[in-house]
């Protein structure tokens, strides 16, 4: 026991470490195992301060490297007081005290404080230039300290709160050239301001190749999500246009909004739109993110209308968008950390009311909320991250970063696609509802009065021109056994799957359309041959045998086909306008069809 309170002297520890110890001794006294439990217990403690106040180690700039995080080569102190200027903080007596923890890239909470970073750096490769970065474009302040040879503090300033046409290099991020001087390491204190959201942001220093590098593979995965953006926008107004949607529109304001906000979280708008415009940068941060929050709830609203299937739902998304808007203007007026936080939980809400309504319009098998909830799911898994960093949950990371600009990437193509489906599927409709007068609802095809009307036509133009047209009626002889034995969808199909291919067999130039529930007819405009209009009887009967899978196993079409060239002398008795026509030709049909074996009928060649 005396070999091992010699191992543990008091002169090793604090005060406090010193009496816990002796009050273990005390306790374990008789136990064998206790030299061994107090040794390990003094490996893992702590290091002392005297330990930690030993010199950061200087970061060598040479040739062999290319960047260099140096979140473990650095030390932070998080100052109370905001207006400590830098001569103050390096003539403190208790300055090498304060600098003596270690990786502060987790995060921080800083608001009403600030971030001290102290680091140090020696400049061996002279071919090179080196620079700091902050990987954060929406950082508040951050200005960089260092003495000159003359030992006078120097400093560079980036944020939001500076223009950005005024940084000491234009850029992203905020980016700071280090000291070029081989002679010595030099010292670097970094002081960040960044009110409300957590700070965590990485802190790299590049070689200024590996930086130019690196920022032309950022710019050019920018431009490709940018210029997506604009491809998106161009066909929605291209869809508006030509389709008469305004869900179109919609989606264009959420997509400009979206895309706004990115430009603005990435810095790509305060480097290239507004550089000047220091204060409106810093308030952007938080206006556009809740604009793109609130415009993308709206767009869902109206398209998924759930106030029709879920009210209490519908009245949850309009609390969320009046809450959100007030808050936002709240705090552009006076920000405050109450508010940032409220703005927070607000996105996180709206986030999951946005993906309740696509969700509970899938279950209820709507294919077009099917494509949006699709859509939604890789923004949804892509602005969390960031949402729980501002609520100092995680660290920043990459995905903190570029979550929603790789989800919202993916969201925009599947979301046009659906409601490029969802806008086909209305106009057809609407074309459906618009072709009633003329068409008949089940099969497509022209009906009895645009049937006459194009007889009529024929009939004219034969007067003028000296020339016939051909008549072929088609009865479907087997529809009632369909509708017995497999129901009336069944006959439905049957009928379909007829006018169908009637209309692949008829040219531009003829009508097919269907008189009753099982009689079609088809006018092939002249001039018509007889061989010409038998030909096509004999294509009509054996468009009948072809497989499908639209019909029972075994079963196929059955069909009666009367062909004439018209106008026939005997229909001209009964007069000369198209009821008498057809009128003859459905009655001589019905003459000439006794014999059974015979499919095909023709009545004057």
């Amino acid at each position: 026991m005396l070999s091992v309170l010699l191992f543990l002297r008091p002169s090793r520890f604090g005060l406090a470490q010193s009496t816990l110890i002796c009050s273990l001794h005390q306790m374990l006294a008789n136990k064998m195992w206790a030299a061994i439990g107090l040794v390990v217990w003094a490996a893992l403690v702590p290091i002392s301060a005297a330990q930690a106040l030993q010199p950061l180690p200087a970061i060598a700039l040479n040739a062999q490297l290319k960047s260099i995080p140096i979140d473990a080569l650095s030390a932070y102190w998080v100052d109370e007081a905001t207006d400590t200027s830098i001569e103050q903080l390096t003539t403190r007596p208790d300055l090498a005290t304060l600098f003596t923890q270690r990786h502060f890239a987790q995060h921080h909470i800083v608001h009403g404080k600030v971030l001290w970073i102290r680091f140090d750096s020696q400049l061996i490769d002279t071919q090179s230039q080196w620079f700091a970065e902050i990987s954060m474009a929406t950082l508040d302040n951050a200005t960089l300290f260092w003495k000159n040879p003359s030992n006078q503090w120097q400093k560079l300033q980036s944020g939001d709160v500076v223009p950005r046409g005024q940084w000491p290099q234009l850029d992203r991020y905020p980016v700071f050239r280090l000291l070029p001087d081989t002679a010595k390491p030099t010292t670097y204190y970094l002081r960040v301001v960044h009110d409300r959201v957590p700070f965590s942001a990485p802190l790299y220093i590049y070689r200024d190749s590996e930086l130019v590098k690196q920022r032309q593979v950022e710019h050019f995965i920018l431009g490709a999500y940018f210029g997506l953006l604009i491809l998106v926008s161009v066909v929605c107004i291209t869809m508006a246009y030509t389709m008469r949607d305004k869900t179109f529109i919609q989606y264009l304001l959420y997509v400009v909004s979206i895309g706004a906000y990115q430009a603005t979280y990435t810095g790509i708008a305060a480097l290239h739109i507004w550089p000047n415009l220091s204060v409106w940068a810093d308030k952007a941060n938080i206006v556009l993110p809740a604009i793109a929050s609130i415009v993308g709830l709206w767009f869902v609203r109206s398209v998924a209308r759930p106030n029709v299937f879920m009210p209490p739902l519908d009245k949850a998304a309009l609390f969320l968008m009046a809450a959100q808007a007030a808050n936002t203007l709240a705090e552009i007026v006076y920000p405050t950390l109450l508010g940032f936080h409220l703005l927070t939980v607000l996105s996180i809400g709206i986030v999951l009311v946005v993906y309740a309504v696509a969700w509970y319009g899938w279950t209820r098998g709507d294919t077009n909320l099917r494509w949006m909830a699709a859509g939604f799911l890789p923004v949804v898994m892509g602005v969390m991250p960031q949402l729980l960093r501002n609520a100092g949950l995680i660290d920043t990371n990459f995905f903190t970063q570029y979550g929603v600009t790789l989800g919202s990437a993916l969201e925009m193509p599947i979301l046009l696609y659906g409601l490029v489906l969802r806008a086909s599927t209305r106009r057809e409709g609407r074309a459906r509802a618009a072709g009633l007068p003329t068409q008949d609802p089940l099969t497509g095809l022209s009906n009895t009065r645009e049937v006459l009307r194009n007889i009529h036509g024929a009939m004219t133009r034969a007067s003028r021109y000296k020339q016939q047209y051909g008549l072929v009626l088609v009865e479907l002889s087997n529809h009632a056994w369909f509708v017995k034995e497999h129901g009336s969808n069944m006959g439905d199909n049957a009928l379909v799957l007829l006018s169908t291919r009637l209309q692949v067999i008829a040219r531009d130039v003829d009508t097919a359309g269907r008189l009753s529930d099982n009689n079609f007819v088809l006018l092939i405009e002249g001039p018509c041959k007889p061989g010409y209009a038998a030909k096509v009887a004999a294509q009509i009967a054996a468009c009948a045998h072809r497989p499908t899978n639209l019909l029972p196993v075994g079963a196929s079409l059955k069909l009666r086909v009367t062909c004439a060239l018209m106008p026939d002398p005997q229909a001209l008795e009964l007069g000369d306008d198209a009821n008498a026509q057809l009128g003859w030709l459905i009655d001589s049909s019905e003459a000439t069809h006794n014999d059974p074996r015979k499919a095909i009928r023709t009545i004057n060649f």
